[in-house]
């Protein structure tokens, strides 16, 4: 047979040290952690003063000389009619835009010509700014996106005679 031994008393878990452990465990861990971020936080701040030194090092150097001019003395300002219409949504806003084409000045001495693309080019941009909504004017990219787009109708209009529409005056109302 078997040996039995029986056991009255099992022993007791030590209380008193058990929570002063936890305590002392938590407080090494974060006394490790503020460690470690101020350490990681120290290195990264220097990495970025360099990065930032050397993207102003490079932002200086290519700002070194003027901008070329764009324009030279061989061009007319052509102002045309102002363009007054409705937009497509909502139909009870209207814009007005009053504008001049960029054109060589060979183009701008000949009048016919000039009376042939502004009236072409007026048609043009008065049907195009029917197609578009009050949503697509709003704010600065709306802007920019109908100066582009309205570009773009006057060099495929004009078979790139004109160099460049510029908008002198927008309303909406």
């Amino acid at each position: 047979m078997s040996d039995v031994t029986v056991v009255e008393n099992p022993p007791a878990p030590p209380q008193e040290g058990g929570a002063r452990t936890i305590i002392m465990a938590i407080v090494v861990l974060t006394l490790l952690a503020i460690l470690l971020g101020g350490g990681i936080g120290f290195l990264m701040s220097s990495s970025i003063e360099k990065n930032i030194a050397r993207k102003e090092e490079q932002a200086a150097s290519s700002h070194s000389g003027p901008a070329p001019k764009h324009y030279t003395d061989d061009i007319t300002l052509v102002q045309l009619e102002p363009i007054t219409t409705n937009l497509m949504s909502p139909d009870s806003v209207f814009i007005k835009i009053e504008s001049s084409l960029v054109v060589p000045k060979e183009v701008g001495e000949d009048k016919n010509l000039i009376a042939i693309l502004t009236a072409e080019i007026s048609q043009d941009l008065l049907t195009f700014m029917r197609t578009v909504t009050l949503a697509q004017l709003q704010g600065p990219s709306g802007l920019q996106n109908l100066r582009e787009d309205l570009s773009d109708r006057v060099a495929i209009r004009s078979e790139g005679k004109v160099r460049e529409l510029i908008l002198e005056t927008v309303v909406v109302q």
